[in-house]
């Protein structure tokens, strides 16, 4: 699977939620919301276009990004990756820690509860 760098992360949020866009396109919606540079947005989607992570199709001499992967399948993968790092891949000592350090919400220690009983 492939791991995504916090700013590559940044780059699939907007592919994702705006769909295929030209590299202007990017550029233009990523320097608006972090400030980057026309060469940041550029560098990252050559990164991110050698691992895999996007692809483009050229069209009237534009590239046009597409993500290779969805967002849930991405998602998924890094959380199993942030677990296994972390907690040694126990899902219990990490719902542990959290709950005693009282970082959740009453209501989010019902939704636990409510996927667990769904699970």
């Amino acid at each position: 699977m492939i791991r995504f760098a916090d700013t590559e992360w940044k780059v699939m949020e907007v592919l994702w939620e705006r769909g295929p866009l030209s590299t202007m396109e990017l550029v233009n919606i990523l320097e608006e919301s972090n400030g980057w540079a026309r060469s940041t947005v550029i560098t990252l989607l050559n990164r991110m276009t050698a691992k895999g992570g996007v692809y483009f199709k050229t069209v009237d001499r534009s590239k046009i990004y597409h993500p290779t992967v969805a967002r849930d399948q991405a998602e998924l993968e890094e959380t199993k990756s942030f677990i296994k790092k972390v907690y040694g891949g126990n899902i219990g000592l990490m719902i542990s820690n959290l709950m005693k350090n009282e970082s959740l919400s009453q209501e989010e220690i019902e939704e636990i509860r409510r996927i667990i009983n769904e699970g």
